[in-house]
């Protein structure tokens, strides 16, 4: 694959738009330091741009004339994030002036940077496997603490060593394989099927515990969508507001008040969540209404997760029956509201809070983080990609194929051809096997400058 290097130099800002204290312009490429040198301007005569050290300087502008007082710093080839030449400017973070320097460096010879081109570079150059490329985006867009941690974790190569670790079992059941293919007739002892099968079995549950922790390592990185459904007045609203933390939606006696669908971010137990608090369910005549309970069992039925609370000053009744018949129990936490009024019987199964004191909010939070599959015992949190999953998923099939094959002791060719496939599905995890087609919709998502 070439480098990077052999193509032009680009420039972009890299630090977040609009007036700031500092801002970090960036040039990356074969031109990188001949560019950052030509408009730069060092305080001291004596200073010399040595590599990985910052210098006091002017920014002048594509006239020649001064522009900035900055800091400059430049990395070498293969010691840069990129893999390649790296200039960074520290200046002043007046829109006025990133424009201007930016101007600067493309009449230098360079162009702007397409999304994500700095972290494609690093790709090709072999800084990054694909894992840890996508995992920097993560890491930028993280909604909570937690989430940036697990993005870290998959940067510093947490999923790249898994799946390393897990290739090496998929070689060893194949030279397994493949010696017996080879050398059928050499003294080579007899290839034990209880061998090749252990390995794929270590292998196969390897992958299931990623694939387990992918609903934890998504709902981490993307947030979760969760409904909060029922009768009119049964506390939606209420809830919402107590979750959010702040007066987000309206409360009233009043039956229908809420008709369109009202959104809160929150982060739940380190987990980012979008709650939405819908329409109350029931018949009605009144076609404004009707179309929020359209609206609102629309949003229930697309949610990862939905909350239908009881109305606990009037009981559980026939409708309630209807509406949860509806839902997927397995996407559904039913919880009694109102429990400060009137409590559930013994036999109720699901739990009793009250949004309006707060009573029991803190275990229906960890009902939810638990139904997301985001709590601590979702699994080993690595696979946050569909794309990741996907790939995971096909392995998963493959070493299945080969452990069906591999059981009944016979077939050693087509056991090593399945092991083949799941090995190539792990490779493209870490992009060893990808198009660019691929590449083009992963580093598309990417922000221009990083």
């Amino acid at each position: 694959m070439p480098l990077p290097t052999q193509r032009d130099t680009i420039a972009a800002l890299s630090s977040a738009r609009g007036p700031a204290g500092v801002a970090l312009v960036r040039l990356s490429g074969p031109a990188a330091l001949t560019i950052g040198r030509r408009l730069f301007r060092p305080q001291k005569a004596t200073d010399e741009l040595a590599p990985r050290t910052m210098i006091l300087g002017h920014l002048l502008d594509a006239a020649g004339e001064p522009l900035d007082q900055v800091l400059f710093v430049y990395f070498p080839p293969g010691g840069s994030y990129t893999g390649e030449t790296i200039v960074e400017f520290h200046l002043h973070g007046g829109p006025v002036i990133v424009e201007a320097a930016l101007d600067a460096m493309l009449a230098g010879g360079a162009r702007i940077a397409e999304p994500g081109e700095f972290t494609r570079r690093a790709f090709l150059s072999g800084r990054l496997d694909l894992s840890q490329a996508e995992a920097v985006a993560e890491l930028i867009h993280a909604k909570s603490l937690v989430a940036a941690r697990a993005a870290h974790r998959r940067l510093t190569g947490a999923l790249s060593d898994k799946v390393d670790r897990l290739r090496d079992l998929l070689a060893e059941a194949l030279a397994l394989c493949e010696a017996d293919i080879d050398f059928p007739d050499q003294d080579l002892g007899a290839i034990d099927p209880a061998e090749i099968v252990g390995l794929i079995d270590r292998a196969g549950e390897a992958v299931a515990a990623l694939i387990a922790g992918h609903a934890r390592a998504r709902a981490l990185a993307q947030g979760a969508v969760v409904a909060l459904a029922g009768r009119p007045n049964a506390g939606k609203s209420s809830l919402l507001n107590r979750l959010a933390g702040a007066r987000r939606a309206l409360v009233h006696e009043t039956a229908g008040t809420t008709r369109d669908l009202i959104e809160a971010e929150v982060v739940l137990a380190g987990v980012p969540v979008r709650l939405i608090d819908t329409a109350g369910l029931r018949h009605t005549e009144q076609e404004i209404e009707r179309q929020g309970v359209d609206l609102a069992r629309e949003t229930i039925a697309g949610a990862d997760l939905a909350v239908y609370l009881i109305d606990g000053a009037l009981g559980r009744n026939a409708d309630d029956d209807e509406h949860l018949a509806a839902l997927d129990p397995a996407r559904t936490i039913v919880a009694w509201n109102k429990a400060d009024v009137s409590a559930p019987g013994a036999d109720f199964p699901g739990l009793a809070i009250s949004a309006k004191t707060g009573a029991g909010v803190e275990a229906l939070v960890a009902r939810i983080v638990e139904a997301l599959g985001a709590g601590e015992a979702g699994g080993e949190a690595l696979l946050a990609s569909v794309r990741q999953r996907e790939l995971i998923e096909r392995a998963a099939a493959r070493l299945h194929a080969a452990r069906a094959v591999a059981g009944r002791g016979r077939g050693f060719e087509l056991v090593a051809f399945e092991l083949r496939e799941a090995a190539e599905a792990l490779a493209a995890i870490v992009g060893e096997t990808t198009t660019d087609r691929v590449l083009d919709a992963i580093f598309s998502r990417f922000c221009v400058g990083k």
